[in-house]
């Protein structure tokens, strides 16, 4: 990193700058690198943000902690390139507020540490192989890296092999600060009391791959009443549900071609690509306990369960009502919102709210809604491409790391998000106050499920009801007695690994 800048005239440059946020979304989870056909990603230059606030609460890393100029080096899947400038920036100054941001971030602990930080961009490590090219790494005893960044989806496989350091054991770390996502980091917990993968606003991905619905302000109004803001006070207020969402959806459709058929000619109540990653925030927004823990502390699964039936009836339905379009032959989804002839758009994260910066009719966002008003929060579902971290036990750095991770999450709280979170999304992405809220609920509310996370190792069983969307069958019964044999024979596989390559 160049320490050669001073510090106050990076701030003064955050300050006086103009956002160009990259969204990165992965093909393999139906969330395109590039913006979908016609939807422009060209950032116009907006109004000046104002200089970052700073946070009440402190980290609690000494401050006379020296580590006497050891470089510690990250490992970062990078897919297309986009990944690595998220961590490392691009070098140097270059007016984006959100990369001098991230030099600050880098500098700022560097300095206060005494450390180098060293970003490692590997080009291959994608979501499908990048648990077996960290495997390669770790199995060879190599200690190059400090800390791996690789996608959820193929990084959890990692931990049944072993030579992962328990997160549990880093020095400083204090997870109860809300630069961590604590629930997340526990819910991808196989067995006891360790864990393995780190999730937190440093790990920004997670934020950015938040899945979010996005809809037509002036399209409601138009056809409401005229309040466009009645959506968000539904879910302030927590009557936010998805037979709500639903009978909204089905409300704003019209046949406008008077073919009896749903298509693309349509208003629209509901569009969005792909069946089955489109499916997957549905699948986990309500409290659906898939799986528990037993007395061991080992993870169990429990697939079938009232409240699993009942949503699925309530997914399955709500896709195949009239003026619920997927499966498109080509992603136009994005072309249609942003020409107003839909009022909701799916399959679409906090991350690609860039695409839509130049939509004519006043948008907004929400998260996705609750199974009923008795559920007492909203959940997020990250997008299992996203990053998340961790540390091999090779490290030759164990006791500087949570002192690294802490400091980097705490200054990634204090200049990243509010350049990236507060100037990008409340104040440019979004166009009212009102949304800065929702906003708010969407970050508190990011999380993940054990059987979507681990759904590769569990023979797809977090995948159901993407089958049942996709075959029009609101039978949960019988997709899970399909899949749950297989899908506990390899949990089985999975809790034997775990126990044989991981230290009690």
């Amino acid at each position: 990193m160049k320490k050669q800048i001073p510090a106050f005239l990076l701030a003064c440059a955050i300050a006086a700058s103009c956002l160009s946020c990259a969204a990165n979304q992965t093909a393999e989870d139906g969330q395109s690198e590039t913006a979908p056909a016609g939807v422009t990603s060209e950032v116009i230059p907006d109004e000046l943000p104002a200089e970052p606030e700073e946070t009440e609460l402190k980290d609690k890393v000494p401050d006379d902690l020296d580590y006497d100029g050891t470089t510690i080096t990250i490992f970062v899947s990078n897919g297309a390139g986009q990944n690595e400038k998220l961590y490392a920036g691009q070098g140097e100054l270059t007016g984006d507020v959100e990369n001098d941001a991230v030099i600050k971030r880098n500098m700022d602990a560097e300095e206060r540490l005494n450390i180098t930080l060293n970003y490692y961009g590997e080009s291959q490590g994608e979501v499908g192989n990048i648990g077996s090219l960290i495997r390669r790494i770790i199995s060879a005893g190599d200690d190059t890296y400090d800390m791996f960044l690789g996608n959820e989806y193929g990084h959890v496989v990692v931990v049944t092999s072993g030579g992962l350091w328990n997160i549990n054991n880093l020095d400083y770390v204090d997870y109860s600060m809300p630069w961590w996502n604590d629930t997340y980091m526990d819910e991808m917990r196989v067995g006891e009391d360790a864990r393995y993968f780190l999730v937190g606003d440093y790990i920004i991905e997670t934020l950015r791959h938040a899945h979010t619905l996005f809809f037509n302000k002036d399209l409601y109004g138009d056809l409401f009443g005229g309040n466009t803001n009645e959506m968000y006070d539904w879910v302030l207020d927590g009557s936010w549900t998805i037979d709500r969402f639903a009978n909204t959806a089905e409300a704003a459709y019209a046949d406008l071609n008077n073919n009896g058929v749903t298509d693309r000619d349509d208003r629209l109540g509901y569009i969005t690509y792909l069946c089955w990653a489109s499916v997957d925030p549905f699948a986990y927004l309500g409290d659906v306990p898939y799986s528990t823990h037993d007395e061991n502390g080992y993870i169990q699964l429990n697939l079938m369960n009232e409240q699993a039936v009942t949503l699925a009836e309530k997914v399955v339905s709500f896709f195949h009502q009239p003026g619920s379009l997927f499966r498109l032959e080509s992603d136009y989804s994005g072309a249609v919102f942003k020409e107003g002839r839909s009022l909701f758009l799916g399959l679409q994260s906090l991350g690609t709210a860039q695409w839509y910066r130049d939509m004519e009719a006043d948008y907004g966002f929400l998260p996705y809604p609750k199974l009923d008003e008795n559920q007492q929060a909203y959940h997020t579902l990250v997008a299992d491409n996203a990053l998340i971290g961790s540390i091999p036990s090779v490290s030759k750095n164990l006791d500087k790391m949570g002192a690294v991770l802490e400091v980097l999450s705490y200054e990634t709280r204090r200049t990243v998000i509010p350049a990236w979170y507060e100037t990008a999304l409340k104040l440019k992405y979004s166009r009212d106050d009102i949304a800065s809220q929702i906003i708010d609920i969407i970050h508190d509310s990011t999380t993940t499920n054990f059987i979507y996370a681990y759904s590769n190792p569990l023979s797809g069983a977090g995948q159901i009801m993407r089958g049942m969307v996709d075959a029009n069958s609101t039978d949960y019964a019988s997709a899970v007695a399909r899949m749950e044999k297989v899908a506990k024979k390899s949990l089985e596989k999975l809790i034997s690994s775990y126990e044989k390559n991981n230290q009690p």
